[in-house]
């Protein structure tokens, strides 16, 4: 059963960074802002709660 939730979050995590990341890079005057304003959804989501706070930082700092 776990496998089914660790499937589910990491596809959630892949439809975000699909759809809502570009978006956020886009609407933000620069990538700072851009990274918080996803970091505010990442930070509110289980399906990226679910890597914990320092996978977390380390995912959105690679984010370009």
């Amino acid at each position: 059963m776990k496998w089914i939730i660790n499937w589910w979050h990491k596809r959630q995590r892949d439809i975000d960074l699909a759809i809502l990341w570009p978006s956020c890079r886009d609407l933000a005057p620069d990538l700072d802002h851009a990274k918080a304003a996803f970091a505010a959804h990442a930070f509110q989501d289980a399906a990226w709660l679910s890597l914990g706070e320092d996978e977390i930082i380390h995912r959105i700092g690679e984010l370009r």
